[in-house]
């Protein structure tokens, strides 16, 4: 079942990469090093849209999102891990999309990162844009903050 989910949410992540994107007035970090993008900002600011089209503009990744049902119901995130490698292709990049949605986020996050990952996250709770976040990551994140559109 998680195999299912992966490649559904692959496809739709090819779809949206597929779309028209106007790139944001952001400055995206450069990946050298395993430092956590966390992509922050209010609802409907276009944050996993964007989070998308940089990570392809950037090179190879894997993608998931936890805004699904389906992957709630998991507590064996070794087979979600697995099935996003074996999906993606061996990916050293994930964005994790919506990863407020997962109980305990941050244990899962910091394990992946010493396993060696690069990991972009996304999130519009109050709990990933409040002083919490720097306590879960402290001097491993890099906030990219991301706000609508603007007249601009």
């Amino acid at each position: 079942m998680v195999k299912d989910v992966v490649i559904s949410q692959m496809r739709e992540a090819e779809r949206k990469l597929a779309e028209t994107y106007v790139p944001r007035d952001v400055d995206w970090p450069a990946g050298d090093d395993d430092m956590i993008r966390v992509v922050i900002g209010p609802r409907r600011a276009g944050k996993s849209f964007m989070a998308l089209h940089e990570m392809k503009r950037t090179g190879p990744f894997g993608y998931l999102n936890f805004d699904d049902e389906r992957l709630l119901a998991t507590n064996d995130f070794d087979a979600v891990i697995a099935a996003i490698v074996e999906a993606w292709g061996h990916p050293e990049r994930l964005l994790l999309d919506e990863i407020q949605n997962v109980p305990d986020w941050e244990l899962l996050v910091n394990r992946l990162q010493r396993q060696g990952f690069r990991l972009t996250l996304t999130g519009s709770n109050a709990h990933l844009l409040s002083g919490e976040l720097a306590t879960h990551l402290t001097g491993r994140h890099i906030p990219i903050v991301l706000f609508p559109f603007s007249f601009r």
